[in-house]
Order: structure tokens, then C-alpha cells, then sequence
């Protein structure tokens, strides 16, 4: 009888260890959940703008306006994937496609300083603004790496959609180049991304 005061003690420590675990392992579940999810709000909220946006008929103008909003989502993803994904591949891979985009990003906002939309009958934006309504929207999972992934690639594939659309309008020189370099860098993007997605899934 002497010794049972220390089996409670041992039983008691065991069960607050075993409740404290499941709790930090649940509450990292959560967190993994919410990030994924302000991921997805991210991108539907970029394609809610981009669709709310008044069209000039310009299609260099309307292309760079809704490619500037497009890159900004890809920028805002890639920050929570770098702020608290688990892999470090694909946050690496994050890293990347965020400094492509805001470089290109940069260039879209110079050409909007300079260039006057001029009256056009162009079905551009339109075309484009059916694009993003075609986006399905992803069941999320526990793993945000993953997750990232699956929409970027989804993300990626809406933009060069929009460029291939475009090059049949575009006016420009340096809208025609930055589309074809989008559906080249972008298309790269996807490949890679693939990879990392089966990677992080098999984990």
C-alpha cells in the first residue's frame, strides 16, 4: 500500500502527458488547416478581383491589369507556404516563384504608368474573366505543402491560359514577350511542382 501513492503519480503524469500531446498535436493540425485555408482564400480572392474588374477593351491593358492581380495572389500564397510550410523543397520552391512574381509584378505596374488604353472591340477580358470562373476549388488537408502545390499548379495554369489568350490580341512588344516568358517560366513551374507534390504525398 505504500507504494501506491507513486503508481497514481506515475498514472496521472502518463495521462496529462498523453492529453498534452494530442492537444499540441490537434492544435498543429488546426493551424495546418487555417493556413491552408487562408491559402485558398487568397487565390479565390485574387480571381474575385480579377472578375470584378472593369475591362477597357485594351487587350494589353486589361492583360496587364489582370496579370498584375494574378501574380499578386501567387505572391501572397507563397508567403504562408514560406511563413510555415513544413518541406523545405517546396518552400524553397515557394521562394522563387514569389521573386519571379513580384519582378514581373513591377513590370506590369510600369507598363499600366505609361501606356493609354486605346479603344478596342477586343473579347480579351472576357475570355479571361471565364478562365478564372472555371477555377474548381480544392478540398484542403492536413498538409499544407501539399496543398500549396495543388493550387499553385492550378494557379499556374489559369495565368498561361490567360497568356496563350492574350498572344492572339496583344498589341504590344513587351506584353507579347512577358506572355510568352510567363507560359515558359510558368509551365516550368508546373512540372517542378508535380514533383514536389508526389514527393510531400508520399511522405
Amino acid at each position: 500500500m505504500k507504494n501506491m501513492p507513486v503508481k497514481i503519480s506515475l498514472l496521472a503524469l502518463g495521462m496529462a502527458f498523453s492529453l498534452t500531446t494530442y492537444s499540441q498535436s490537434e492544435h498543429a493540425g488546426h493551424s495546418t488547416m487555417k493556413s491552408s485555408d487562408a491559402m485558398m482564400h487568397s487565390m479565390q480572392a485574387g480571381m474575385d478581383q480579377m472578375m470584378n474588374m472593369k475591362m477597357t477593351g485594351d487587350p494589353d491593358h486589361d492583360f496587364a491589369s489582370m496579370m498584375k492581380m494574378h501574380h499578386q495572389s501567387a505572391v501572397e500564397m507563397s508567403n504562408l507556404e514560406i511563413k510555415q510550410g513544413k518541406s523545405q523543397a517546396v518552400k524553397d520552391k515557394a521562394a522563387k516563384i514569389k521573386a519571379a512574381n513580384q519582378k514581373e509584378i513591377t513590370e506590369l505596374t510600369q507598363f499600366l504608368n505609361t501606356h493609354k488604353p486605346t479603344a478596342s472591340a477586343s473579347k480579351f477580358g472576357q475570355s479571361a474573366m471565364q478562365m478564372m470562373h472555371n477555377g474548381k476549388k480544392h478540398s484542403m488537408t492536413s498538409n499544407i505543402d501539399k496543398d500549396y502545390a495543388l493550387m499553385m499548379i492550378q494557379h499556374h495554369q489559369q495565368g498561361i491560359d490567360m497568356a496563350r489568350a492574350f498572344l492572339k490580341e496583344g498589341k504590344t512588344d513587351k506584353m507579347k514577350a512577358l506572355a510568352n516568358k510567363i507560359i515558359k517560366d510558368q509551365t516550368k513551374d508546373i512540372e517542378d511542382l508535380k514533383s514536389l507534390q508526389n514527393r510531400v504525398a508520399a511522405r
